[in-house]
């Protein structure tokens, strides 16, 4: 991909992480929206992910902070939102610190939606 491309799509929301919100750094990745499923076969394709593959296209571009790419990896966008809304739950289960912290008040749990920043950037746009 060449650096204008990179470059237009790095502006797509600022220069920001489409997913996070945070200022995209030196080492910031290009997410395919639709995932590519880069080293799979058609056949896999088919087989464990119930859809086609994203395209390499502009409209199927996001930018992205490291962080978000590879914790996002072959999800859709939906399911992305349902793993991050699961954090809380596996923090309870995996984490005494984290259980710790709750119980002496130095952090709050939340029922909030995960809104991905590239949604709330739209909404104020419009």
């Amino acid at each position: 991909m060449n650096k204008k491309t990179r470059d237009l799509i790095k502006s797509k929301y600022n220069n920001k992480c489409a997913y996070c919100g945070c200022e995209l750094q030196k080492g910031w990745h290009v997410d395919h929206i639709e995932p590519a499923f880069h080293n799979w076969s058609d056949e896999d394709v088919k087989l464990y992910s119930k859809r086609d593959r994203g395209k390499n296209e502009m409209e199927n571009y996001n930018p992205s902070c490291p962080r978000c790419n590879r914790w996002k990896s072959t999800f859709s966008t939906e399911y992305f939102r349902i793993e991050i809304s699961k954090q809380i739950e596996r923090l309870k289960r995996d984490s005494p610190q984290f259980r710790m912290a709750l119980d002496y008040g130095l952090i709050k749990e939340t029922n909030i939606k995960v809104e991905f920043y590239f949604e709330k950037y739209l909404k104020i746009k419009c």
